[in-house]
């Protein structure tokens, strides 16, 4: 066989190859068409759109929404929690030259809650709803809001406190409740 066919050989096997898989695609797609079933599709909900009154009290809502979350608290009486066992701090001690002591700065903060979302950042630290800007009853200011973690600034120290993640934490003590309980 000579050299110049050797290409017309190869177009020719390559057709016969193609051939060859077109055809058992398509006997392939008969023997499964039988087996396919196709369900219908769940048309989407009709969602009405609000008329411009009701838009107009979310608005309002909005700019009372702190107001909402955190009412004021004028006749509460303080708890003494004496009674369960707190022991106030005891008073600062002085050094030799009539000093006081000054203890770091803690930022013991339990963030449950940060929601930010344009211009619009709020937070729930220690159970109390507080925006961006805010200060918080023990000298702190928060400075940034993000969606995982805030900000903190108390006595020119800046902290970042993390979004608390209960439900890991309750996944942990199950575990470790499982593990005490098997022999």
């Amino acid at each position: 066989m000579k050299r110049k066919h050797y290409g017309i050989l190869s177009v020719v096997l390559i057709l016969l190859a193609l051939t060859a898989t077109v055809l058992y695609a398509i006997n392939a797609s008969y023997k499964i068409a039988d087996e396919i079933r196709i369900s219908r599709i769940k048309p989407f909900p009709s969602i009405s759109v609000p008329d411009s009154s009701t838009i107009k009290e979310i608005e309002g809502l909005e700019e009372r929404i702190v107001a909402l979350a955190q009412p004021r608290r004028e006749n509460i009486s303080p708890v003494d929690l004496r009674l369960f066992g707190y022991q106030p701090m005891e008073r600062p001690k002085f050094t030799k030259r009539g000093r006081k002591v000054i203890l770091p700065t803690r930022m013991n903060y339990s963030l449950t809650l940060a929601f930010s979302s344009g211009k619009k950042r709020f937070c729930v630290i220690d159970g109390a709803f507080y925006p961006e800007g805010s200060s918080l009853p023990d000298g702190g200011r928060i400075v940034r809001i993000e969606p995982n973690r805030v900000l903190v600034s108390k006595h020119r120290l800046e902290e970042w406190i993390p979004v608390r993640e209960r439900i890991r934490e309750i996944k942990k003590e199950k575990k470790v409740s499982r593990k005490a309980k098997a022999p």
